[in-house]
């Protein structure tokens, strides 16, 4: 299906810099050695994220091994997943930037700025002019630094911006002080980390805290790694913040303010999405020897706002995929969440579709939003549908490849 946003992909750029930083790093090793050294603790940080779930901060962020190896293997991921929470937010949940003044952004958590870049980049490329400043916080300050460095550096990607760093402890958020006003609040794959073990008061606690420091008309987005409990906290915390704050409302991520049905039933699904993303020539190389998955960004999300979310009628065929699409002997099937909040599985009869049509119907990603516009036999928790013309793309955010 014709794309409704299109994200540019990770600049040549940001790529080049982290691999010049980490030749300078070890001017002595050859390329190979390096390389192994970056696998090493690629293997160490990928335990540490889905397996021991030690989140010391002297376990990261300190060395500089291990921000060099995060910056070339994993910062285009969160770049991309930054990139597809922003792509709904500013072309479907109805996100403005000022009509004039600047723009002001916090990311909270922002290690190195994969996220915070990613904000940087894709709202020039989508043509945003205002100025925009960005607060960066993060207990590394070593992180900080990087950060720092490559905005400054590679400048040309998002002229006429700003971006001041302060060195902050996210499990304390309420000590610290802030002034608000953000446009955007941005949080990507940090806030399970300071969520480990809390309770889900806490949670939502820091939820509404954040909320507090949003303009009227700002946006939050939280972004988490796509793992099955951790999304369920953060979908969680949303319901129970929306419900404690009348001023916070939830936009994604689906409708109506809804929270996330799937987060406290027996679902064989649960809400994240599953999104392609070229990776760099680099990443290809380091991952030579490892063999962990680089061409998707699978991550969970919650978009609250400020601003009531659109009303949508209760019988409106919206729905968001939330499963792959299965292809089997006679059938083209997925699974969608609506307005109503019930799961759906929607089926097309294959013999009834030109290959061109199965081929679109194939494309479809987990996380797209689509109005189902046709008639189709409706059964229980089931629509069999007859043409791809059923179905009407609303947000379909797609992956620009490289030239």
């Amino acid at each position: 299906m014709k794309p409704t946003i299109t994200l540019p992909p990770y600049p040549g750029e940001l790529e080049d810099w982290w691999w010049k930083q980490t030749v300078q790093q070890w001017p002595e090793q050859g390329e190979e050695r390096i390389l192994n050294l970056l696998r090493q603790e690629i293997v160490r940080q990928s335990d540490r994220f889905n397996k021991t779930r030690n989140f010391d901060p002297s376990s990261y962020g300190a060395r500089d091994l291990s921000i060099l190896a995060y910056g070339n293997f994993y910062s285009p991921r969160t770049f991309a997943a930054c990139g597809y929470a922003l792509a709904e937010a500013f072309d479907y949940r109805g996100w403005r930037a000022p009509g004039k003044g600047p723009l002001r952004i916090l990311d909270l958590g922002c290690g190195t700025g994969a996220s915070s870049l990613a904000m940087l980049y894709y709202l020039r490329a989508w043509g945003i002019r205002n100025p925009i400043e960005l607060d960066a916080w993060d207990y590394s300050g070593k992180s900080l630094t990087f950060l720092r460095r490559i905005h400054r550096e590679a400048n040309h990607l998002w002229p006429n911006t700003r971006v001041l760093t302060e060195r902050k402890n996210l499990r304390h958020l309420d000590d610290h002080a802030a002034k608000g006003g953000y446009d955007l609040i941005l949080s990507s794959y940090a806030l399970n980390e300071c969520w480990e073990e809390s309770e889900e008061k806490e949670r939502s606690d820091t939820i509404i805290h954040l909320g507090n420091l949003l303009k009227d008309s700002g946006y939050m987005l939280l972004i988490e790694p796509a793992e099955g409990e951790v999304c369920r906290s953060l979908h969680g915390a949303s319901a129970r913040a929306v419900k404690e704050n009348d001023r916070l409302f939830i936009q994604a991520p689906y409708f109506n303010s809804m929270a996330c049905p799937l987060w406290q039933t027996e679902s064989k699904y649960f809400s994240h999405e599953v999104r392609p993303c070229t990776p760099p020539q680099k990443v290809d190389q380091i991952n030579q020897r490892l063999n962990l998955e680089i061409r998707e960004v699978k991550f969970g999300m919650s978009i609250l706002s400020r601003v009531r979310p659109r009303a949508l009628p209760e019988k409106s065929g919206m729905f968001r995929i939330i499963s792959p699409v299965r292809k089997r002997k006679g059938t083209l099937s997925l699974w969608g969440l609506g307005v109503d909040g019930i799961e759906r599985e929607y089926e097309w009869q294959r013999r009834n579709l030109p290959k061109e049509d199965q081929k679109l119907i194939l494309s479809l990603q987990r996380g797209d939003l689509i109005d189902c516009t046709g008639n189709s036999e409706q059964l229980v928790n089931r629509a069999r549908l007859k043409k791809v013309e059923d179905l009407s793309p609303k947000f379909v955010p797609r992956w620009k490849e490289s030239i």
